[in-house]
C-alpha cells in the first residue's frame, strides 16, 4: 500500500508564483450562456506559433485574442493571472519563454519574451509549475540521448536551472501534487509516479511507482482535479490513426490509488471515444470544476481543435465546443 496525499497546490499554484519579470476559426456551440466566473482557455501551437486567449465565459459568444509568439513550435504553456504572464516551453527556441502583460497587448500583436531560461531545454513536451519551481518534460533528441526533466526556479529577473533528471521513461504530460510528480508514459497505458521529486539531486531518476490504466494505449495528456478527486488522461492510441483517440476519467483517484498495490492496474475507468467525439490524437487536457467542463487539445482532427465535453459524457458523444486551432499542442485553463 502507498500513502497518497494531494494538496490544493495543484489547482492554485499561481497564488504562490514569484512575479514573472489566432485566429478564431469556427464555433459550434448551442449551450446556454455561462454565468459566474470568467473562463479563459489559453492555447499553444507547434506549427503556427500562435498563442490564443479564448474567453469562454459566455458559451454563445466565444471571443479570442491571438498573439504571435517568438516560438514557432510550442509544447506546454502555463498562465499566471496574478502577474498576467505566460510561460511557454518552446521546441523551436529550446527554451522556457516568459511573456508579460498579455491583457495589455492588442490581438494580433507579436509577443517578445521578457525572460528566457538560462539553460536551454531540448525537445520539451509539457510544463508544470508548483510555487516558484518550473518542471519541463523533455523527449530524447536522438538514440544516444535520454528523456529528461528540467527543473527551473522562477524569480522576477530570471528562470534559473536547478536540476536535470534523466529518466528511462518517455514522458509527455506531467502534473505536480505538492512534491510528487505524475507523468504520462508515451507509447504505453501507464502513469509514472515520482515521490519527493524536488528533493532529488541531478542525475538518473527512477519512478517510485507506475500505474497501468486499463484500456489505455498511448497516454500523452494528464490533469487532475483535487476538489472532485478526478484524474483525466488523453490517449492518442495509435498516433498514425486520426480517429481513434480517447479521454479516460478515473473518479475517486486518490482513494483508488491509495488502496492499489505497487505497479498495479486501475480498472474503474470511464472512456470517451468514437467518431462523434472528434478525438484522434488528443495531447493535453484541462478541467473546469465550476462549469463541470473538460477541455481537450486535439492535435490531428482538422489540423488541430480545442474541444470541450461535459464530465457526464461517456462513449461516443459529440463535443460541446469545437474551436479550430491550427497545430494545437497545449492548453491552460484559467477560471477566476
Amino acid at each position: 500500500m502507498k500513502k497518497f496525499t494531494l494538496t490544493a497546490a495543484i489547482l492554485f499554484t499561481a497564488a504562490t508564483f514569484v512575479s514573472c519579470s489566432t485566429d478564431s476559426e469556427g464555433i459550434d456551440d448551442t449551450s446556454a450562456p455561462l454565468s459566474g466566473p470568467k473562463v479563459t482557455l489559453f492555447t499553444g501551437s507547434n506549427t503556427s506559433g500562435k498563442i490564443n486567449m479564448f474567453d469562454l465565459t459566455d458559451a454563445n459568444n466565444i471571443t479570442n485574442k491571438s498573439f504571435q509568439s517568438a516560438s514557432t513550435d510550442g509544447n506546454g504553456i502555463h498562465y499566471d493571472p496574478l502577474n498576467d504572464c505566460l510561460f511557454e516551453a518552446s521546441r523551436s527556441e529550446s527554451n522556457v519563454l516568459v511573456f508579460e502583460n498579455l491583457n495589455n497587448n492588442e490581438s494580433g500583436s507579436a509577443l517578445a519574451p521578457s525572460l528566457r531560461s538560462d539553460v536551454q531545454v531540448k525537445n520539451p513536451r509539457d510544463i508544470a509549475i508548483s510555487g516558484n519551481r518550473i518542471v519541463v518534460s523533455a523527449d530524447a533528441v536522438g538514440p544516444r540521448d535520454s528523456n529528461k526533466f528540467y527543473v527551473y526556479e522562477s524569480t522576477p529577473n530570471s528562470v534559473r536551472l536547478v536540476n536535470i533528471y534523466e529518466t528511462g521513461n518517455q514522458h509527455w504530460g506531467i502534473f505536480l501534487a505538492g512534491n510528487t510528480l505524475y507523468a504520462a508514459v508515451d507509447n504505453s497505458g501507464r502513469i509514472a509516479v515520482y515521490n519527493d521529486f524536488f528533493s532529488n539531486n541531478s542525475g538518473e531518476l527512477t519512478a517510485d511507482d507506475q500505474i497501468t490504466i486499463e484500456g489505455a494505449q498511448s497516454l500523452r495528456g494528464i490533469t487532475y482535479d483535487e476538489v472532485e478527486d478526478q484524474l483525466f488522461l488523453a490517449d492518442v492510441r495509435n498516433p498514425l490513426n486520426d480517429s481513434d483517440g480517447a479521454i479516460h476519467t478515473i473518479k475517486n483517484f486518490s482513494v483508488i490509488y491509495s488502496g492499489l498495490e505497487a505497479y498495479g492496474t486501475i480498472t474503474d475507468v470511464t472512456t470517451v471515444s468514437g467518431s462523434e467525439t472528434m478525438l484522434g490524437n488528443p495531447v493535453d487536457l484541462e478541467y473546469d470544476n465550476v462549469g463541470k467542463v473538460l477541455y481537450a487539445a486535439e492535435r490531428s482532427t482538422n489540423g488541430g481543435m480545442a474541444l470541450s465535453f461535459d464530465t457526464t459524457t461517456v462513449g461516443n458523444a459529440r463535443p460541446k465546443m469545437q474551436q479550430s486551432v491550427s497545430g494545437i499542442s497545449s492548453i491552460y485553463l484559467n477560471v477566476e
